[in-house]
């Protein structure tokens, strides 16, 4: 049975997380590693074990679930949990991120009941707009911390913010030194000292680029440094990773190559003939008239991976657009003989690898 074939180096991957985790406990900062990029990827979550890493995150609690009866590693799911899926993240999650009273309570309830103590990194809203108590109600961060501190089967595990992935909101000194604020007046208020300061993602990664990480911040979730190695904020590649050697700009890796079928090789105009109207997915379109050119038809289409976001491993490549099944490239100025039957391979960006990971039309394939 043919599918397109997603090749992932777990070597790389593996180096990547042990260089991320040496770099950050240097200055004292604990790393949670995200694999959700992988749709609960077993062979993914094993590599960044393996580079030194012991706690795995995933948004999807069947994901944590595959990795504990796989691995038996520390799990924390990172989107807040449903009241509906209380049970499943109490058995297979160690740790979760939480805002709401309501679930905390059912978490201890389901955790007494299970024998267990369950983790809650309490989130505070520090202004991207996503989950999180908001930061200006310091006394409701006050009040729900002294509830998971009374509750039977939980306990705090820190308190945690996040930045730029709804509002947009870029992690900086201020906001960082803001939220340590909050932390220590629920520090003063509960006579507490709080364990994990976890501040944010892979981009709060550039404060401590720059050298001005505010100190006290001792903990991270992150993902896209290891499995990319870029710092996204200033978009520069890290040496100390491996990573891509296209441009940066494209924000893709060459950990992650799509290989697709040649169905059909030809000749043809560039711009269509016809009334235009709108595609598949009702979007107009404009055509700029290069002549004929050369080009290829590829065995796979937007329902598996969309062709923006994959960059041809062949720089003389074009993509020229993509249907449901289709994606179609000009291959005019490549040098070499193609033919039908062959594969032309493309690498990824985070969009292209989270379809890729997620559609069950892509088979894997893991190379060391």
């Amino acid at each position: 049975m043919y599918k397109p074939i997603l090749e992932i180096d777990l070597g790389k991957l593996k180096d990547n997380a042990r260089v991320e985790k040496e770099l950050l406990a240097k200055h004292g900062i604990e790393v949670m590693a995200v694999n959700k990029v992988f749709d609960g990827c077993v062979e993914t979550a094993k590599a960044v074990l393996d580079g030194g890493i012991d706690v795995i995150a995933e948004s999807r609690t069947y994901n944590l679930k595959k990795l504990k009866d796989a691995l038996n590693c520390k799990t924390c799911l990172l989107r807040s949990p449903c009241l509906s899926e209380i049970s499943e993240v109490v058995k297979y999650a160690d740790i979760s991120l939480n805002s709401e009273k309501q679930v905390i309570q059912a978490l201890s309830d389901e955790a007494v009941k299970q024998q267990k103590i369950h983790q809650v990194l309490l989130m505070v809203d520090m202004g991207d707009l996503r989950e999180g108590i908001w930061f200006e109600h310091v006394d409701d961060i006050i009040e729900t911390v002294k509830l998971i501190l009374s509750l039977p089967g939980v306990e705090l595990y820190g308190l945690g913010t996040n930045f730029n992935c709804y509002g947009t909101v870029l992690p900086t000194v201020k906001n960082g030194v803001d939220f340590l604020h909050i932390a220590r007046k629920v520090e003063q208020a509960c006579n507490i000292k709080i364990k994990y300061l976890s501040a944010g993602n892979c981009t709060s990664y550039h404060l401590l680029d720059k050298g001005i990480w505010p100190e006290g911040l001792n903990h991270i979730r992150i993902g896209g440094l290891h499995e990319f190695g870029i710092e996204y904020v200033d978009m520069k590649y890290l040496d100390e990773f491996h990573h891509s050697n296209k441009p940066v700009e494209k924000a893709c890796s060459d950990m992650y190559k799509l290989y697709a079928q040649i169905i059909e090789l030809n000749s043809k105009p560039t711009v269509p003939v016809g009334e235009l109207g709108v595609d598949a997915f009702l979007n107009s379109k404009t055509f700029v008239d290069h002549g004929t050119r050369k080009r290829a038809l590829l065995a796979f289409g937007r329902q598996d991976v969309p062709a923006e976001s994959c960059i041809p491993i062949n720089d003389n490549i074009t993509v020229l657009g993509q249907t449901s099944d289709h994606t179609i490239v000009d291959i005019e100025d490549v040098s070499e003989t193609l033919r039908v039957g062959d594969m032309i391979g493309f690498e990824l960006d985070y969009t292209a690898l989270l379809m890729a990971c997620q559609t069950n039309g892509v088979e894997k394939r893991f190379v060391y």
